[in-house]
């Protein structure tokens, strides 16, 4: 019987007698294990996240955010997570400067790291990608609704010449979380069914 057809009667049939034979054979072809890979993976991504650029400019950011953390944590917080998108791919490429120095920014090199994590965890080029992605839109959204909670505003990001570090800063993360899960992925081995 397939994971996905015992899953089933055992949703279906949840009180019968032999519930506890289905939920046996469920664990034991991995139907439980490869959701908890894929679970445990988006929050190790998203956790990664917070600490991943600092790791990448030696601790330097977290130094110099210390300060702003003491006086107002979201405030910290917001820039912490803002750090994440700073890498402005449509300036790198429209500049024409094509120093592998500029292009290995520690932002980018961070999102590189938390999708080859996060797919690695996952298991499996798609699960990868699905697993980076969903990490990236969480860290996405927690910056957005952290830097509302702190008072900064918003608009700014999104108007002028400052619109388009924004979008070249998230268009830059989600190219190198998406790569690098899906490398990830690929490499930890063949998929897993949920």
């Amino acid at each position: 019987m397939s994971t996905k057809l015992i899953y089933k009667n055992f949703l279906i049939n949840k009180f019968k007698r032999d519930t506890f034979n289905e939920i046996f054979i469920l664990i034991s072809n991995g139907g439980f294990v490869a959701n908890t890979r894929f679970i445990v993976s988006v929050v190790v991504g998203i956790f990664l996240s917070f600490v991943s650029v600092a790791l990448f400019t030696m601790w330097q950011s977290l130094y110099q955010l210390h300060s702003i953390f003491k006086s107002s944590f979201l405030r910290g917080l917001a820039m912490l997570l803002g750090t994440n998108f700073s890498f402005n791919i449509i300036a790198f490429l429209t500049k024409g400067e094509w120093a592998i120095t500029y292009f290995l920014a520690p932002a980018l090199l961070a999102w590189i790291f938390v999708g080859y994590i996060t797919g690695t965890i996952a298991k499996g080029s798609r699960n990868g990608f699905i697993s980076g992605i969903l990490a990236w839109v969480i860290v996405l959204l927690i910056w957005i609704l952290v830097s509302i909670i702190a008072g900064e505003d918003l608009m700014a990001f999104f108007q002028g010449n400052q619109l388009f570090m924004t979008l070249g800063g998230i268009a830059g993360s989600s190219l190198g979380v998406s790569l690098s899960s899906i490398l990830g992925g690929f490499i930890s081995g063949p998929e897993e069914e949920y």
